[in-house]
């Protein structure tokens, strides 16, 4: 009978040490506050889908350079940028940007959908890569810094 009671309360125990640490483990990602952060393009955002692709931009200019890092991979033996890596010009108009990719002729040229939500903090630009693993033809990009 003392048995079952001592089984009962570490049962129990271990339930509730479960849960609370189910509780724990489930909050939510934050992202920085957005008072915090450049106001317009400046900054840094990811790609809210893969969340291992990144575009940087330096200016707020309609026309520029913006950089698209994907990460890095093994190549003969060599640490190199995945393909697509590398900085892009642009030219932004009302709801379209056109890109080019200095180092191919493939898709990376060319004009894109475009829309930039600065109270969402979040940029959508068509699929400019085509090795950027996901089916969305919309990327979404949100601010990270």
């Amino acid at each position: 009978m003392k048995t079952l009671t001592v089984r009962k309360l570490i049962l129990g125990l271990i339930v509730t040490m479960s849960f609370g640490i189910f509780l724990i483990s489930c909050q939510k990602d934050e992202f920085p506050d957005p008072k915090t952060l450049p106001k317009g393009l400046i900054g840094s955002w990811v790609e809210i889908h893969t969340l291992t692709d990144t575009i940087v931009f330096n200016s707020n200019n309609e026309k520029g350079v913006f950089l698209c890092v994907r990460g890095f991979g093994i190549y003969n033996g060599y640490r190199l940028p995945l393909t697509g890596s590398g900085p892009y010009a642009y030219t932004m108009f009302s709801d379209s940007i056109n890109l080019v990719f200095p180092w191919t002729d493939s898709m990376a040229n060319g004009n894109f959908y475009f829309r930039f939500d600065e109270p969402d903090l979040t940029i959508s630009i068509g699929k400019f890569c085509k090795e950027i693993n996901t089916k969305h033809t919309i990327l979404t990009f949100r601010k990270i810094n």
